[in-house]
């Protein structure tokens, strides 16, 4: 055997060639990376809807680039080829097509209890602190 080449043939060693069942599943999470990268969008839909646009799509984009970083240096041992991204992106549209129209109504329905506990809670909060403001005051008289 000369030097230089691997023992399995033209360039490839066994060690370096990622089997046929670890390659599929590192698409199938390519492609569930996209999913949960459109579901992280709906959650941040309402909160987008309520002023500070660019501010969350910044964090989306940085926590989708941080993703997409940690699934190559994980599950695609540092290599996020074309095949990942384009799975990826397949689910994000898989996600937007299917899942979305479902969930961004009951994440908007949330979004508005939510909504409705924090004015009554700063109003109960304000109530307060008024309050003590008048007794506070008194007390100094």
């Amino acid at each position: 055997m000369r030097r230089g080449r691997a023992a399995s043939g033209r360039g490839f060693s066994a060690e370096m060639a990622l089997s046929i069942r670890a390659e599929v599943f590192s698409l199938l999470q390519a492609a569930a990376l996209g999913v949960g990268l459109g579901l992280g969008y709906d959650l941040l839909r309402p909160a987008r809807r309520h002023g500070g646009g660019a501010f969350w799509d910044f964090l989306f984009c940085l926590c989708a680039a941080l993703s997409a970083f940690l699934f190559a240096m994980h599950s695609a041992n540092g290599v996020f080829g074309s095949s990942e991204l384009l799975l990826s992106l397949f689910g994000l549209l898989l996600y937007f097509e299917l899942l979305s129209p479902i969930l961004l109504p009951i994440f908007s329905f949330f979004d508005q209890k939510v909504g409705v506990f924090c004015i009554i809670t700063q109003n109960s909060a304000k109530n307060f602190f008024l309050s003590a403001k008048k007794l506070f005051q008194k007390r100094q008289e």
